[in-house]
């Protein structure tokens, strides 16, 4: 497997290639069973431990109070009851397609399976740890945090994708990374006021909505404009604008303005530390580790 480029297409005409060829054969080239199998198995694994019985699923949660290392892993992968499961579920089956795609038609399949393979392995134990710093009694279930991780994986497979499907410069792809990743945070903050007080949530929205207007100037200022946006062909740019709308509701989702629920108190603390996480560990990944870098 090459470091950057998938197998299919040579150097020499990779460029040339991914500029002729439509959307659909695109997909039909990059996508490969075994990735569908390997994005596929953790959703398994989830409903398999959602068909255990509570008694058994409540031995796999985090307990702040009395922490085990085996639970820490082991919790984010069950969950409270079907419901928590439907929602962790269905979030799953949208982010992690898509960044999927996002990467694999930049010819980022290695950096896909880097993060995947950190976030199901290193990100459970780590997010469980990050729970002890604030003092509680409580069990942790859920892997809302490990799909979190993806989406703040989502800025940089987008910035990856639009480098390589748009012919955008690296110095533009790291700023459109990091303006993705921030204008996450913009949704997050009023959101996160909200729940405690409504005022400063509008305030903060205005806010928000002209560091989106700014972040646009910039962009544009940058050589994206809408030239740039026509240049593949047809579904290379909705591509795009699903991303962004599963990065939107993703966000939405994860942060309640009323974070009580039947299963429980939803766990915004590990949202936010799952999606920070994976936005810092993939982006330093491209920025510093030379085989990511590499156009």
């Amino acid at each position: 497997m090459a470091a950057t480029t998938d197998n299919e297409v040579s150097t020499a005409n990779g460029s040339e290639t991914r500029a002729k060829e439509s959307f659909s054969d695109a997909i039909r080239r990059v996508v490969r069973p075994r990735d569908v199998i390997a994005i596929l198995f953790p959703a398994a694994l989830f409903l398999g431990v959602g068909v255990l019985p509570p008694a058994m699923r409540e031995q796999l949660a985090f307990s702040t109070a009395d922490p085990e290392l085996l639970t820490a892993l082991t919790s984010n992968f069950a969950h409270a009851d079907s419901t928590h499961l439907f929602r962790n579920l269905t979030a799953y089956l949208f982010v992690i397609p898509t960044v999927y795609l996002l990467s694999v038609l930049a010819d980022r399949r290695q950096l896909f399976y880097t993060v995947f393979v950190v976030v199901f392995t290193v990100f459970p134990v780590v997010l469980s740890g990050l729970n002890l710093a604030v003092p509680r009694n409580a069990l942790s279930l859920g892997a809302s945090g490990l799909t979190l991780s993806f989406v703040g994986y989502l800025p940089v497979a987008l910035a990856e994708y639009v480098r390589r499907r748009f012919n955008v410069v690296n110095v533009v792809r790291r700023i459109l990374a990091g303006g993705v990743f921030f204008l996450g945070l913009v949704i997050v903050i009023p959101l996160v006021a909200a729940a405690v007080q409504r005022v400063l949530a509008v305030a903060l929205t205005v806010v928000a909505l002209l560091a989106v207007v700014v972040y646009g100037v910039g962009l544009r200022r940058s050589g994206i404009d809408r030239s740039t946006l026509r240049g593949p062909p047809p579904g290379f740019l909705e591509l795009g604008i699903w991303s962004t709308a599963i990065l939107v509701a993703a966000l939405i989702a994860a942060f309640p303005t009323d974070p009580l629920s039947e299963a429980g108190v939803v766990n915004t603390y590990t949202h936010f530390l799952g999606y920070a996480l994976g936005f810092l560990s993939s982006y330093l990944a491209v920025l510093l580790i030379p085989k990511f870098e590499q156009t």
